[in-house]
C-alpha cells in the first residue's frame, strides 16, 4: 500500500497503484464472500448473511475493508485531482482549436484579399498596356489630331476588359421557350459548390434545334476565378455533362481561339 505522503502522477506508476489498489479490494471483497460463505461471485453476501457472523468477525471484515479504502486516500486524491486537470486541459485544448480555425479563416479572409489585389494588378496593367499602345498611335500619327472618337475607342476597350473579368459563359444548357434562367443557372453553379449572386441573359440571335450560350455576371473577379476552377467537375454529371463554362473572351480572343481549335 502507498503512504499518505507518496508522490503520485497520472503515469505508468499511478496505473500501478491503482492495480494493486483494485486487488487489494478484490482481496477484501473475497474475505467478506468466504466469511458469508458464498460459492461464486453470483453468489452476493445480504444483509441477512452478514447479521450470522459474530461480532468478532464482523469488526474484522470492517476494519480490514477500512484498512484498505484508507490506505488508498492520497492514490484517490491525486486521481481526482488529475481528472479535474484533465478536464481542464480538454477545454484549453478547445480553446486552441477554435482559435486555429480563427486563424485559418483570418488566412482565408488574406488569400482572398491577395487574389483580389492581383487582379487589380492585373487591370491596371491593361490599362496601362492600352494607355501605352494609343501613345504609340498618337506618336506615329502626330500630324493627325487626336479625335474625340479615338479616345472613346480606348477608354471602351479598357471598360470592356474590365466588365468582363466579372462575366463567364455557359455553353450547352437547353433553351426553353419559357425557361427560369434564374433558376437554370443556379441550378449548374450548385453542381460545382458556388452560390454567388449573379445576373444571367442569353446572348445572340435565337436560332431553331440551337440554345443561345448565357452571360452570367457575378460580384468580383475571384468568384469568376473559383467558378472556372470547379467547372470541370460538370463532366461526372449525367444532367450537366454536356454543359461547359469558359471565361468572357473579347472577339479578338474569340477568333483567335477559333484558329487554335482549327489549326
Amino acid at each position: 500500500m502507498p503512504s499518505d505522503n507518496a508522490d503520485v502522477s497520472f503515469d505508468g506508476s499511478q496505473l500501478q497503484e491503482w492495480r494493486c489498489a483494485n486487488q487489494d479490494i478484490q482481496g477484501w471483497v473475497e474475505e467478506v464472500r468466504n466469511a458469508t460463505k458464498c460459492k461464486c461471485i453470483a453468489d452476493k453476501p445480504d444483509i441477512e448473511k452478514l447479521m450470522r457472523l459474530n461480532k468478532e468477525a464482523l469488526v474484522k471484515l470492517i476494519m480490514s475493508g477500512y484498512s484498505v479504502t484508507h490506505g488508498y486516500d492520497t492514490v484517490f486524491d491525486t486521481f481526482q485531482r488529475d481528472v479535474e486537470n484533465m478536464k481542464t486541459d480538454v477545454i484549453e485544448s478547445q480553446r486552441k482549436v477554435i482559435k486555429l480555425q480563427e486563424q485559418l479563416l483570418e488566412a482565408q479572409c488574406e488569400n482572398l484579399d491577395t487574389v483580389r489585389k492581383t487582379v487589380g494588378n492585373v487591370i491596371g496593367e491593361t490599362v496601362q498596356k492600352e494607355i501605352k499602345l494609343y501613345s504609340q498611335a498618337v506618336s506615329k500619327t502626330s500630324k493627325q489630331a487626336i479625335t474625340k472618337a479615338d479616345l472613346k475607342s480606348v477608354m471602351k476597350t479598357v471598360v470592356s476588359e474590365e466588365d468582363r473579368s466579372r462575366n463567364v459563359v455557359i455553353f450547352g444548357l437547353q433553351e426553353a421557350e419559357q425557361e427560369d434562367l434564374t433558376e437554370a443557372v443556379t441550378d449548374v453553379l450548385s453542381e460545382i459548390n458556388e452560390k454567388p449572386k449573379f445576373e444571367a441573359a442569353r446572348v445572340g440571335e435565337r436560332k431553331p434545334d440551337q440554345c443561345r450560350p448565357i452571360k452570367v455576371t457575378v460580384g468580383s473577379s475571384s468568384a469568376v476565378h473559383q467558378i472556372l476552377i470547379k467547372a470541370k467537375a460538370l463532366r461526372n454529371c449525367d444532367q450537366f455533362k454536356k454543359v461547359f463554362i469558359d471565361m468572357d473572351r473579347s472577339p479578338e480572343e474569340r477568333q483567335l481561339q477559333r484558329e487554335l481549335n482549327f489549326s
